[in-house]
């Protein structure tokens, strides 16, 4: 049992953690032809981005665009990686400054898709606590728009997460994985998520690792 909450706890871990104060680090992954993390919503900001070769035989880099631009003058040059990206091995970009917008990100040596990065300036934090077999916030109602979860961990003696789903949809896969945390949640310590952008319909979360019931999030225009 212990073992398979190891394994779920892996899947709340989200690739994006605090270099400094000012500074956020986000992680991606390459595979053949692939960007692992398909698309990003970041708050407006500095970021650092770490890109790892996991298996790409040939040594991999990476590009940020405005979204549309393609050719090297549009290049965001900070977001270049500062050395090729062996197999096996990472390397950071500079610190990359991205106002809000909408961008694209994408790697020419191993050629990928172009994937969305969409940067907001406005990101509502709404915090949840959780104690044993429960949040304490039962319902929400909220309106359209980009939210980041704290989730609280009141007393549960074991790590727990958070997993935020459409409404009757509980399979993985539909999970909406900017919504899982950072870290594993401790007891009494905290963890954020990604930024989800949140769209008008209904939704549930709850926590498998607690484990909790399901509760309801109506978002409206």
């Amino acid at each position: 049992m212990r073992k398979g909450i190891v394994m779920l706890v892996a899947f709340f871990a989200i690739g994006i953690s605090a270099v400094t104060a000012q500074v956020q680090q986000v992680n991606l992954a390459q595979e053949p032809g692939v960007i692992t993390t398909e698309s990003l919503t970041l708050a407006a900001g500095d970021y650092q981005f770490n890109i790892a070769n996991t298996n790409v035989e040939t040594e991999v880099g990476f590009v940020i665009v405005p979204k549309g631009k393609y050719e090297m003058t549009d290049h965001i040059k900070e977001g270049y990686v500062k050395a090729p990206v062996k197999t096996g091995s990472s390397s950071m970009t500079s610190v990359v400054s991205l106002p809000a917008g909408e961008y694209e990100y994408f790697c020419p040596l191993n050629n990928t898709p172009k994937y969305s990065l969409t940067v907001v300036d406005d990101v509502e934090k709404i915090t949840l606590g959780q104690v044993e077999g429960k949040f304490m916030v039962k319902s929400m109602e909220l309106s359209k728009g980009s939210y980041q979860f704290e989730i609280m961990n009141n007393g549960v003696d074991h790590e727990v997460g958070f997993v935020l789903v459409k409404k009757g949809q509980y399979e993985m896969t539909d999970h909406i994985k900017e919504a899982y945390v950072k870290a594993p949640v401790a007891n009494g310590s905290s963890s954020m998520t990604g930024i989800v952008d949140l769209e008008p319909g209904m939704y549930e979360y709850f926590c498998p690792l607690n484990p909790t019931p399901k509760y309801t999030i109506k978002v409206s225009e």
